[in-house]
């Protein structure tokens, strides 16, 4: 018998990150691939802002004008996904 996994936490909101489209400056070759950039980048977005993803994304390539946040690109990635309030990490800055 195997054993069993914890289930993952109940998700208390959506986490949404966005990132500028900068052509002629990175590596991706396709739309596809930005998109997994992101995806992979989203993690440690989502910690910086406290939050842990606990579920699978969605993800976009989007107008950047119709999209709060996009500093002004013309064009941005934007991933959402289930997220939870990270954990304390237990100590204090100075």
């Amino acid at each position: 018998m195997s054993p069993r996994r914890p289930k993952p936490p109940a998700a208390t909101h959506t986490f949404r990150a966005v990132w500028p489209i900068v052509n002629g400056t990175g590596t991706a070759g396709s739309d596809a691939e930005l998109i997994m950039q992101a995806i992979g980048d989203l993690p440690n977005v989502a910690h910086r802002h406290n939050a842990t993803i606990v579920g699978p994304s969605r993800s976009c390539i989007a107008d950047g004008r119709r999209v709060p946040g996009s500093g002004g690109a013309l064009q941005v990635v934007v991933i959402e996904a289930p997220a939870v309030q990270a954990k304390s990490r237990g100590y204090r800055h100075g």
